[in-house]
């Protein structure tokens, strides 16, 4: 990845890559807009930025591909351990499966793959969206062309353990805010286009609600406002419109104050969207065990 300065970036004009974090996660689409100096300062505010080496800009919305092995969809984020190992897990994905295996990328830990071989045995888990799934495959082939990954069996010593409240997460997403009323995404268009829409960044993110930071006054607490933001997961970058309630706000930067919001009822794509995107960000950077 290459990183990025604040001159590398155009003010009030479309960005023309993704702005990505240091891991790698999604901050903020290319064709979005950065509208003034201070979002500058504050998209940059929460640690540096990057962007891919051959990024061709945004790919037009895909539809999921169609789920694989206990519903898990191609590119589902995988936990990875061997039994017995107490150390936190590798990070892996799902990337093809067959009828009687599994094909995933290879596992990394801190940026480096991990020891493996054909014969060994892994404890893998993955999100489908409403539950976790823990298994057991074997590693049938080590391939590395045209890239490094893993050919499993077919899963075994199956465990799940459905999701009915989504933790709270950090997170570094730069969002739009508006305090229209009216929910319709053409409206909010119209809300980015006159100037009416505010650049904030979205952290501790769940599906209840998130922290919000601005370059400007905070919306007064009881105020209403709606959010767009899009979120990563399972490869694919989706688009969430939500409305939400300010209910807190806090002291602890005058220049950029923070202040909590609690979302309005979520729709179920949103709600199974918000759930992915937090359990891949447990599944990668937690010490959940398998």
């Amino acid at each position: 990845m290459i990183h990025l300065s604040p001159n590398d970036l155009p003010v009030g004009a479309p960005l023309p890559w993704s702005l990505l974090d240091g891991e790698g996660n999604l901050v903020l689409g290319s064709g979005n807009v950065i509208p003034d100096s201070r979002d500058l300062a504050l998209v940059f505010r929460h640690g540096l930025l990057c962007r891919q080496e051959a990024d061709s800009g945004e790919h037009p919305p895909a539809d999921l591909p169609p789920p694989g092995p206990l519903g898990l969809q191609v590119g589902t984020m995988l936990h990875v351990k061997q039994p017995g190992d107490s150390s936190r897990a590798a990070a892996s994905r799902l990337i093809g499966f067959v009828e009687q295996g599994l094909f995933v990328t290879w596992p990394q830990l801190g940026g480096r793959d991990l020891m493996l071989q054909a014969g060994d045995t892994l404890l893998l888990r993955g999100f489908s969206g409403r539950v976790i799934h823990s298994f057991t495959s074997t590693i049938t082939a080590v391939c590395r062309s045209p890239f490094r990954y893993l050919v499993l069996s077919a899963p075994a010593q199956l465990d799940q353990m459905p999701v009915r409240k989504a933790a709270r997460v950090p997170t570094r997403l730069a969002a739009y805010m508006t305090q229209s009323q009216d929910g319709d995404h053409d409206a909010f268009s119209g809300d980015l286009a006159n100037g009416a829409a505010r650049l904030v960044i979205v952290s501790d993110l769940s599906t209840g609600g998130a922290l919000v930071q601005a370059s400007g006054p905070a919306p007064a607490v009881g105020s209403r406002v709606q959010l767009r933001f899009r979120l990563r997961t399972a490869s694919i970058d989706s688009e969430i419109l939500a409305d939400a309630l300010v209910v807190a706000e806090s002291h602890g930067d005058a220049d950029y104050p923070a202040f909590g919001i609690a979302f309005d009822v979520l729709g179920e794509r949103e709600m199974t969207l918000l759930q992915c995107y937090i359990y891949e960000q447990l599944l990668l950077g937690s010490g959940l065990s398998v």
